[in-house]
C-alpha cells in the first residue's frame, strides 16, 4: 500500500509540473499574440556611449518581459545630420562605430532600435558628443630601471585605436607618483619627458611607481600598474679622494716634467763636450785642406849668402874690433837659426791641437 501511495503521489507531481511548462508557454504566445496586435515593439533599454581610447562603441540592454532570443537590433550614427547603418538586424547588445569615425574631434549622435518580426521599435538617440572629449585614456606602460644608486621611469603611452595620443591633444605630460614601497606616503612629480630619473633616492631601498597621461587640464588617463624596483647602491666617489687623486696625478706629471727637462739638458752638454761647436778660422781651414807648396817643416831653411867682411885697421890692438863684424855676421845667422826654431815649434803646436 505504502509504494502504491508513493507511486500516485510522485505521478501528480509530474503533472503539475507539466501543466506549469503548459502555462507558461501559454503565457508567452499570449504576450507575443498581444504585442503584434498592438504593433508596439519595446525600445532598447539602458543606452549608453563608451569609449576608450579613441575608439567608440555604442552598448544597450534587451527590453524586459519579453524572450530576447526574438528581438533584432539596427544601430546607426550620424555625423552631419544624416544617419548611416553600421549594425543592422543583430543579435548583440553592442556596436563598434570606432572604424567608421573619420575624425575624433567631429560630432557625432547614435541610435538604436528594436526588431521584431518585420515590426521595429522607436529609435533611442543619444546626445551630441566628441569622441576626444568623452573617451578614457588608458593608463601607460611604465619601465623601471636602477643603476649606479639612481632609478629611471621609462614611459610608454598607451596605444590608441584612432590617430596617435600626441596627435589628439598635441603636448602631453605624465604625473608620477613613487613610495617607498609599504608605505602610504607619495611623492609627486609633473614631468613632460617619457623618461625621468627620480630625485632623492636612497640605495638599497624598493621604490614603487606609478604613472598617469595628463592629456589637458580636464582630461588624465588611467594610472598605470604599480611597477617596483630595488634602487642600487650609489658608487659615487668622495670628493677628498678625488682632490687626493688629482694632487697627486699633478705632481707624478709635474715630476716626470722635470727628470725629462733634466735628462735633455744633460744630453745636450754631453754631445756639446764630445762634438764642440767651435769653428775654425778660414785662413786655418784653407791652410789645412790645401797643401801648401812649401813648408819650414817640409824644407830645409834657405841659405843665405854670407860675404865675408873684413876691416882692416893700422892699429894691431884693434884687431878685436876689426873682428866683431864677423861675429856680428855670426850672431846674425844664429838669430835667423832661432827665428826658424820658434816658427817651426809654433806651427807643431797648432797642428797638435787641430788633431785633438
Amino acid at each position: 500500500m505504502r509504494i502504491l501511495h508513493t507511486t500516485l503521489q510522485h505521478t501528480n507531481d509530474i503533472n503539475l509540473i507539466m501543466a506549469f511548462s503548459a502555462l507558461s508557454r501559454l503565457s508567452s504566445v499570449l504576450l507575443y499574440i498581444g504585442l503584434i496586435s498592438s504593433e508596439k515593439i519595446p525600445e532598447p533599454e539602458n543606452v549608453r556611449v563608451l569609449s576608450s581610447d579613441m575608439g567608440l562603441q555604442l552598448m544597450w540592454d534587451p527590453p524586459k518581459n519579453i524572450s530576447d532570443q526574438l528581438l533584432r537590433y539596427t544601430a546607426e550614427m550620424s555625423g552631419w545630420m544624416v544617419f548611416e547603418a553600421v549594425c543592422t538586424n543583430i543579435s548583440s547588445h553592442s556596436c563598434d562605430f570606432t572604424d567608421h569615425v573619420p575624425t575624433p574631434f567631429g560630432t557625432y549622435r547614435l541610435r538604436v532600435k528594436t526588431e521584431l518580426n518585420g515590426e521595429t521599435s522607436d529609435w533611442i538617440v543619444t546626445k551630441e558628443f566628441a569622441v576626444d572629449k568623452i573617451t578614457n585614456i588608458s593608463g601607460p606602460h611604465v619601465e623601471l630601471k636602477s643603476r649606479k644608486g639612481q632609478t629611471e621611469v621609462h614611459i610608454t603611452d598607451p596605444p590608441m585605436k584612432k590617430k596617435n595620443l600626441r596627435d589628439v591633444f598635441g603636448s602631453i605630460s605624465y604625473l608620477i607618483h613613487y613610495w617607498k614601497e609599504g608605505e602610504v606616503t607619495k611623492e609627486e612629480l609633473i614631468r613632460e619627458q617619457n623618461r625621468i630619473m627620480l630625485p632623492f633616492l636612497e640605495p638599497q631601498v624598493s621604490y614603487c611607481v606609478q604613472v598617469a597621461v595628463l592629456c589637458s587640464v580636464i582630461t588624465i588617463s588611467d594610472f598605470s600598474n604599480v611597477t617596483c624596483v630595488t634602487n642600487t647602491a650609489s658608487d659615487e666617489v668622495e670628493s677628498w679622494f678625488i682632490a687626493v687623486l688629482l694632487l697627486g696625478s699633478f705632481l707624478v706629471v709635474s715630476g716626470t716634467v722635470v727628470l725629462i727637462f733634466l735628462a735633455v739638458w744633460c744630453s745636450y752638454k754631453v754631445c756639446r763636450m764630445i762634438y764642440p761647436d767651435a769653428k775654425l778660422p778660414p785662413h786655418l781651414k784653407q791652410y789645412l785642406y790645401e797643401r801648401p807648396s812649401s813648408s819650414v817643416l817640409l824644407s830645409a831653411p834657405p841659405k843665405e849668402n854670407v860675404h865675408e867682411v873684413r876691416i882692416l885697421h893700422e892699429e894691431t890692438h884693434n884687431t878685436q874690433q876689426a873682428e866683431r863684424p864677423i861675429r856680428a855676421q855670426h850672431n846674425q845667422t844664429d838669430c835667423w837659426t832661432r827665428v826658424d826654431i820658434k816658427e817651426r815649434d809654433e806651427e807643431q803646436r797648432l797642428l797638435d791641437e787641430i788633431k785633438l
